[in-house]
């Protein structure tokens, strides 16, 4: 018998999978135009998109694979709630072999995650239209914030007492979070202040970078002289300054960088009746023999 939650993925992975038929041949797997003249062309056409393009084209690839891989995802996570039935009473408490289905454990913990994937799938749209490497950043920050979530949920409910629980999901995480967080973290900052650096004057630059440091350095200082600063402050604090840093970095992605201009370089040395050579900056040095230079004052004389 097939579940109340199962038949919404089921239905829902099929309204995406006839929305992926639609889009492969909306998006240019099919030429409309040989309706009604050329009907065997078409019907082959048609084939594309519904036979996962391997009969006829399925126009744009990457909509149409996005498409199918969510209704795969939806049909899988549709087996899963028939296989365990919706985590009704009457299956758990026989695969627990107890008269009873065992209580159900609340989630006391902050989970933090559903905000970061949402900031990450924020990242990935607006690299979209600015940069390839804010795409890269989204992509690696939606990952680790599956795996963070995923760690979050088993560890909650592991057993029914909930600082055990923080102490073995801290154990299994921290070596990784730490050292992984802190490159993530100074990567990002560099990235987006880098922007922003490359698009103002060179002095500007510099003045703003001082500031930048003295700003981190003062919000280091007051955060460790307060006594305890609650974990949802500090947050929204990390939000808002993550925020900042984005927008600092799409501004600057926006402008483009500045115009470099090196500067050059030219003089000459002079010896006593030796030949004369040219420096100029970054090229290699040319020499003149000493009758170029006779020539030279004798036009001069003229």
């Amino acid at each position: 018998m097939i579940t109340t939650g199962a038949k919404f993925y089921f239905g829902l992975g099929f309204l995406l999978l006839v929305a992926a038929v639609l889009y492969g041949w909306t998006s240019g797997g099919v030429d409309w135009g040989l309706f009604p003249g050329h009907l065997g062309d078409l019907y082959f056409e048609m084939l594309g998109a519904l036979t996962l393009g391997y009969k006829g084209a399925v126009g744009d690839h990457l909509g149409y694979g996005l498409l199918l891989g969510a209704a795969a995802s939806s049909t899988t996570v549709g087996s899963f709630m028939v296989a365990f039935r919706d985590a009704e009473d009457k299956p758990l408490a026989e695969v627990a072999g107890l008269r009873t289905a065992p209580p159900l454990q609340r989630v006391v913990s902050s989970n933090v995650w559903a905000t970061i994937s949402a900031f990450a799938v924020a990242v990935i749209a607006l690299g979209v239209a600015i940069s390839r490497w804010f795409v890269l950043a989204g992509v690696v920050l939606l990952v680790i914030a599956a795996l963070e979530w995923t760690i979050y949920a088993w560890a909650d409910r592991a057993t029914g007492d909930p600082d055990l629980n923080a102490n073995l999901r801290d154990k299994i995480m921290n070596p990784i979070e730490i050292p992984l967080f802190g490159a993530i973290v100074a990567a990002f900052i560099a990235l987006s202040i880098s922007r922003l650096f490359l698009a103002i004057p060179r002095l500007s630059a510099t003045w703003l970078f001082l500031g930048v440091a003295a700003v981190i350095f003062a919000t280091a200082i007051g955060l460790s002289l307060l006594p305890k600063v609650p974990q949802a402050a500090m947050g929204g604090l990390l939000a808002l300054a993550a925020i900042a840093v984005l927008v600092i970095g799409i501004v600057g992605a926006v402008n483009g960088a500045r115009e470099f201009h090196h500067e050059s370089e030219e003089f000459t040395v002079e010896g006593t009746g030796g030949p004369t050579e040219l420096y100029v900056y970054g090229q290699v040095p040319t020499t003149t023999g000493a009758s170029e230079q006779h020539g030279h004052s004798e036009e001069k004389g003229k």
